[in-house]
């Protein structure tokens, strides 16, 4: 067969197909049937053109009943039409999920949407994307003209590193933080987008690197950032001694733990909570809180004055990098909000030596906001 035969008969194929599907409703047309036992109720009879020696007013919706009782595979259609119904509005106004293997997810549409993010749903438009490109250069270029280094930070979300546990498969190709990962490198700043890292080191761990029952990574998880934000920081204080710690990791478990659980009324689902604490040593032997508010604001204070003097501005991902970057820093500042404009004089008194913007995944693409 040549290929315009072949294209013929698959047309023609696909009408006879759709003649049948589209036919079968009426050749199955049930026009004996009283009761609907599985609906517990009389079906619609055929209606009569004229009621009490007048023309029915309601013919032509007592015909519609009629069909809409009567047609073929009606029961099917309608059992489908459910399942369909519950699939898309299954997460509708739901902060959490239940994943495979005792994992949850976190989907609060008002909150970063991370089911869209997870069907890649929240890509940017060209404008939109110009947009953050500026913010980010600007952020970039300000920076540089005070004498402040820069690096980006984005975590990835928790169903980025295990999109296996969730409820169903993630669609193919890019997600939307490929698209601003693209404008980094192409604005050739410092960055670090821990994804591919964290995909390679869950195979290389026994243990999870995020909470199975929360939000965010868990020590491990944050560890594995670090060693990557470590090289940069070194690479951009390259005379600075900084402090070698190495870790030990205690592994403990938890049936109550993670933030998720009680979006979803569930009592009880195990968790495997790991700490990491020095060698031989505590963290309070290398830093100490001078404020520890937690998203209202976290200051540490290094015995170490030759180090550099750093601001973070961050989210709730980011207090579990704090035990690690607190070492390397004489003060930080850690900030729990976005960069902005208004930003400038408070950073221009503090006299940083770097400036670290963190956002988590579903929030990179407000990661700042810098006008000029």
């Amino acid at each position: 067969m040549t290929a315009s035969s072949i294209k013929h008969f698959l047309q023609y194929a696909f009408i006879v197909c759709a003649l049948i599907v589209f036919s079968y409703p009426l050749i199955r047309f049930n026009k004996k049937a009283v009761v609907s036992e599985k609906e517990n109720r009389y079906l619609a009879s055929f209606p009569s053109i004229f009621k009490d020696n007048h023309f029915n007013k309601n013919f032509f919706s007592d015909c519609n009943a009629y069909l809409s009782d009567r047609f073929g595979l009606r029961l099917y259609f309608i059992s489908l039409n459910s399942k369909i119904n519950h699939k898309l509005h299954a997460f509708k106004g739901a902060k959490g999920i239940q994943g495979k293997n005792g994992w949850f997810f976190y989907i609060d549409t008002e909150d970063g949407n991370n089911y869209a993010d997870f069907m890649k749903q929240n890509l940017l438009i060209d404008e939109n994307l110009e947009t953050w490109k500026e913010n980010v250069k600007n952020t970039a270029t300000w920076c540089k003209q005070n004498g402040i280094k820069a690096i980006f930070l984005i975590c990835p979300n928790k169903h980025s590193v295990y999109s296996e546990y969730y409820p169903f498969s993630r669609p193919l190709g890019n997600t939307r933080t490929d698209q601003l990962t693209a404008i980094l490198d192409e604005l050739g700043v410092e960055y670090i987008f821990p994804r591919d890292v964290l995909l390679q080191k869950k195979a290389e761990y026994n243990y999870p690197l995020y909470y199975e029952t929360d939000t965010h990574w868990n020590p491990i998880g944050a560890y594995c950032a670090f060693e990557l934000l470590k090289q940069k920081i070194y690479a951009a204080f390259p005379e600075r001694q900084f402090p070698e710690i190495t870790y030990n990791t205690k592994i403990d478990y938890s049936e109550t733990a993670g933030d998720i659980l009680p979006m979803l009324n569930i009592k009880k689902a195990r968790s495997t909570l790991p700490t990491l604490s020095p060698v031989g040593a505590q963290n309070a032997d290398f830093y100490e809180y001078i404020k520890n508010d937690g998203t209202n604001g976290v200051i540490t204070h290094s015995k170490d004055t030759t180090l550099p003097r750093t601001l973070i501005f961050r989210d709730s991902f980011f207090s579990a990098l704090e035990p690690f970057t607190s070492p390397l820093f004489s003060d930080a500042e850690y900030i729990g909000k976005r960069f902005n404009d208004g930003d400038k004089e408070y950073i221009l008194n503090y006299q940083p030596d770097l400036i670290i913007f963190e956002a988590v995944e579903r929030y990179s693409a407000n990661l700042v906001q810098c006008s000029r």
